[in-house]
């Protein structure tokens, strides 16, 4: 999947954990938002990639830190951090500004964490279809999981990433505005 994809894949995350945490973070939920659009394209821009002219090639080409689709594309450092997140036992005081209610810092860190996580746990669900796949027993194998659906770069991801986006989206709506439209 392209990073327009993988980026609305992400926002869609973020909208569903903001609708999960609604009722026990309130508005401080929304923070999930940005940050599982951001943790959409997290195993991407975690490998460090910059641009080196080739000599050979006699063009520029990606180089990464560390290589496309392997330590940060492995599910179980992501369940990982997922399960950090769900059992995370931190709080910290709450923040009044003037007269109007306490922001409550944990809830709003943790709401940002989860989004994050869920934006790149949407990712590796996401780059499962393409050929490629993504490492499953260890993140430096070259035997990889991947269905072969489609070819990352497809004109349908973004149209996918959309509609996966306007559904959580609406699920948030529901969850914020019980009483209808």
């Amino acid at each position: 999947m392209g990073r327009t994809g993988h980026h609305l894949t992400g926002l869609a995350a973020g909208l569903l954990v903001a609708a999960a945490g609604w009722h026990a973070f309130g508005a401080s939920s929304l923070t999930a938002v940005p940050f599982g659009w951001s943790g959409g394209s997290a195993p991407d821009w975690l490998e460090i990639a910059h641009a080196e002219f080739s000599g050979s090639r006699q063009k520029w080409v990606r180089v990464s830190v560390i290589p496309h689709r392997t330590i940060t594309h492995w599910w179980p450092l992501w369940l990982a951090l997922a399960l950090l997140v769900a059992v995370w036992p931190v709080h910290l005081p709450a923040i009044r500004f003037f007269a109007s209610h306490p922001l409550e810092i944990s809830g709003v860190l943790r709401m940002a964490l989860a989004g994050f996580t869920a934006g790149g746990v949407t990712h590796l669900l996401m780059d499962v279809p393409n050929p490629t796949g993504i490492p499953i027993l260890t993140p430096l194998a070259r035997s990889r999981f991947g269905f072969g659906w489609w070819r990352s770069g497809n004109a349908l991801e973004p149209l996918a990433g959309m509609a996966m986006t306007a559904l959580a989206g609406a699920v948030l709506w529901v969850v914020v505005n019980p009483q209808g439209w």
